[in-house]
């Protein structure tokens, strides 16, 4: 079984080079293909590591493209993923291959995952549904630890992902209509559809996490976007009118509280981003643009 390693990178060299150094020093055993998509950084930077492929894209495409783009330079059996901010912390090359020769049923992948004060991250969640819109974000995970902790299916993160490359072959790779949000959802539940399951390898990994900068209010608005999206194409959003509804009136409950009680518990700047996010969701949501 052969193993293909990418990682890509936007003008974070000093964290791709940790994350380079780290999957080299923790391979016990041989990485067939080793390539870092660099999605047209300003910051120079030169290759200085032995064995490593550097792809440097003409213009920026954004990390889904970029992600295809090393999986069709990759031809492995295997195919492991780390964000720039991610790399494995244990020996990791034969317990991957261990791992997927004792459980053939499982297409996709991920490490477990530890954040930068040594707690665990999450690495995976319950298979996205309606109920994460209607609920929102925080109401949805309290949700989940009360009712679906122990969820049937899962869908795993990028951050620290491992793929067959028959998965890869079926599903055709990561769906490029997706920003960089909803993507590993997308293709987990892409490889559950043919037939795949999901799993976790007891391989611990880090994962910085940072994100990317940005506003609440637009990382907010264009989780619904894509969100939206994703459980549209997997016929996950029944009843439209009826969920429309629903999340159009916790919307309007929120942007009401954020108004009143929120004069007294947030700063502006706050408040007004807060604000903004919901006002612009039930616009759009009433217009019909997601």
């Amino acid at each position: 079984m052969t193993v293909g390693l990418i990682t890509t990178n936007y003008n974070t060299w000093e964290l791709t080079s940790k994350c380079i150094e780290n999957c080299m020093a923790f391979a016990d055993d041989t990485i067939e293909q080793f390539v870092v998509i660099d999605d047209h950084s300003t910051q120079p930077f030169e290759n200085q590591f032995k064995n490593i492929k550097l792809i440097r894209n003409s213009e920026n495409l954004g990390l889904v493209k970029s992600l295809n783009k090393g999986l069709q330079a990759v031809d492995t059996d295997l195919v492991i993923l780390f964000d720039s901010d991610a790399w494995p912390l244990e020996n990791y090359i034969l317990r991957t291959k261990q791992y997927f020769d004792e459980h053939p049923e499982v297409g996709i992948a991920a490490y477990t995952t530890e954040n930068a004060s040594g707690r665990p991250a999450i690495a995976y969640e319950p298979e996205p549904d309606a109920m994460s819109l209607i609920l929102g974000q925080k109401l949805h995970g309290y949700y989940q630890k009360l009712f679906n902790n122990e969820p049937k299916q899962i869908t795993v993160y990028t951050c620290a992902m491992v793929l067959r490359k028959e998965v890869i072959q079926q599903v055709g790779g990561f769906d490029e209509s997706y920003d960089w949000l909803e993507l590993d959802h997308d293709i987990c539940m892409s490889a559950i559809r043919k037939g795949w399951k999901i799993g976790i390898i007891p391989v611990r990994a880090f994962h910085k996490g940072s994100g990317t900068p940005q506003k609440v209010s637009k990382r907010v608005i264009r989780f619904y976007q894509n969100r939206m999206k994703l459980l549209k194409k997997f016929n996950k959003y029944p009843a439209k009118y009826l969920l429309n509804t629903l999340i159009v009136s916790r919307l309007m409950v929120e942007y009401l509280s954020i108004n009143t009680i929120g004069r007294f518990k947030m700063s502006n700047e706050i408040r007004e981003d807060k604000s903004y996010s919901r006002s612009k969701l039930i616009s759009m949501f009433l217009k019909g643009e997601v």
